[in-house]
């Protein structure tokens, strides 16, 4: 008896149920494997505002009046803006739910971030961006962390109280942007890219969502030291910004968003 043939080909119907196999394979993996990437670079962003955190409090450490030296731009007090009545700002928000807000950023869905001091749909009651100046505690802290270009472009639009800044300068970037209603402005942002994930460069509508970064005493009732969060308009130290990627931008941890689900 001669044996049998074992040199069969592949069938076209076979070839086929391989192809449709790695085609549905493809539709399930591919997502997971770019979810994964974004995941990742949030994870980055998240250790930035770790890194301003651990600025903040080294230099709490050093010095325990260390955030109640107001700094104002070089030559430039800003009119208006009393010494003592910023410093008073600055500790009722660290002991309030909200926090007291360093700066804030803009997120569009079809434009670059944009940076400022302060905005007034952007938890504004405790902003404390004319304590940067370029010099001390905050100023060096942002540098220290990685956040070029934020001081350069608060210090820019506060002094003459300049809403859109149509020039750059050695640090940041300035463009114009034309919105909805036909109005033209100036987005601002630093040239070294600020963060890497799409959390933090792109918003999920055809127009501006506002996070300020914001700081708060860990325990208002023993302070002694800071915790650092990304916080969406009109919310308090729980509810920080919480990605679809399940990424908590707070250096609370998870009871920094523990509320950032509930309606």
């Amino acid at each position: 008896m001669k044996p049998m043939n074992s040199k069969r080909g592949i069938t076209l119907m076979e070839l086929m149920v391989v192809i449709a196999i790695m085609g549905i394979l493809s539709t399930v993996a591919v997502p997971k494997l770019f979810g994964f990437e974004e995941k990742a670079r949030e994870k980055i962003d998240l250790l930035k505002l770790y890194d301003l955190r651990n600025a903040l409090n080294l230099a709490l450490i050093e010095d325990d009046a260390a955030m109640d030296v107001y700094d104002p731009v070089t030559g430039k007090d800003i009119p208006g803006v009393d010494r003592a009545q910023m410093s008073k700002k600055l500790h009722d928000g660290l002991s309030s739910k909200t926090g007291a807000t360093l700066f804030v950023i803009e997120l569009h869905q079809k434009t670059s971030i944009n940076v400022q001091g302060s905005h007034g749909s952007a938890n504004n009651t405790y902003n404390i961006c004319q304590m940067v100046g370029d010099a001390g505690t905050f100023y060096n802290a942002l540098r220290d962390a990685n956040f070029d270009g934020v001081a350069e472009i608060i210090a820019d639009r506060i002094p003459d109280k300049v809403s859109y800044v149509d020039h750059g300068g050695d640090t940041y970037t300035s463009k114009s942007f034309t919105n909805s209603q036909g109005k033209t402005y100036y987005r601002t942002a630093p040239i070294r890219k600020l963060f890497q994930s799409k959390a933090l460069n792109f918003g999920k509508i055809d127009d501006n969502t506002r996070y300020s970064l914001s700081l708060r005493w860990t325990n208002p009732g023993d302070p002694y030291s800071v915790e650092v969060y990304m916080l969406p308009n009109g919310k308090d130290w729980e509810s920080a910004y919480l990605t679809d990627n399940g990424t908590c931008f707070s250096t609370y941890g998870r009871k920094g968003c523990r509320n950032s689900r509930k309606k």
